[in-house]
């Protein structure tokens, strides 16, 4: 494991991130941190995506194939992870082919001979988990889980970040289209009240009648009348 000075900096760099770096960003940063202080072969993590487990990212890139494996045969060293909410440490996959013969035939294949899963939760939320691979038969020391702990934590803080602004602007954005179609609308009904020399409610039920003769929206025919010179 990496010198405290260099966890420092390393964790650091996670923690600073900015809120729009983005989930893959925090993601491959999370992993390369993950790797980087703690001298692995690599990492993955899985999220949890509307109740099911979905690989997001590894690196290398081959290693996704690990966590696939137990993703999709339901059993595997993150699934226990995620169900018990605690860090699972394996110091040697093979004496776990009885157990997980899908993962430990992947992570053979791809050289990986030790593994933690480590879940990624704030508070009571859970997002996913981190996965560690080492090469080697490896005795993982508490420190070491507890620095795993650490950056699925932090990791897991910019996640809930980033889906909950991602929320915000698409509500932004709602409210924002409302307003327009409102406004192109009230323009539209301007200008058929002043043509036909009506009120502009009697305007609006003209535009609204074409809308449901042609089974088109009231917002289309009021662009149409605004911009493309559309008279009813």
């Amino acid at each position: 494991m990496a010198d405290n000075e260099q966890l420092m900096s390393a964790v650091a760099r996670l923690v600073l991130l900015p809120d729009a770096y983005g989930r893959s960003g925090v993601l491959l940063q999370l992993m390369g941190t993950a790797t980087e202080v703690l001298g692995l072969s690599g990492a993955a993590v899985t999220l949890i995506e509307d109740g099911h487990c979905e690989v997001a990212g590894a690196t290398p890139d081959g290693f996704r194939e690990v966590e696939a494996a137990q993703r999709d045969c339901e059993r595997g060293p993150g699934m226990e992870a995620l169900r018990r909410g605690e860090s699972v440490a394996v110091e040697d996959v093979r004496e776990h082919r009885g157990r997980w013969p899908e993962y430990a035939t992947a992570a053979a294949r791809h050289g990986i001979s030790a593994v933690a899963e480590i879940p990624m939760q704030l508070g009571d939320i859970q997002v996913g988990a981190l996965g560690l691979f080492a090469p080697r038969p490896r005795h993982w020391t508490e420190g070491e889980l507890s620095v795993g702990r650490l950056l699925a934590g932090m990791a897991a803080g910019h996640l809930l970040t980033a889906d909950k602004l991602q929320r915000q602007q698409r509500l932004t954005d709602q409210l924002q289209h409302a307003l327009t179609s409102r406004i192109v609308v009230e323009q539209a009904k301007g200008v058929i009240a002043g043509a036909q020399r009506i009120t502009p409610e009697a305007a609006y039920e003209l535009i609204r009648g074409h809308a449901r003769r042609r089974r088109v929206g009231v917002h289309e025919v009021a662009r149409a009348i605004v911009e493309l010179g559309l008279r009813l």
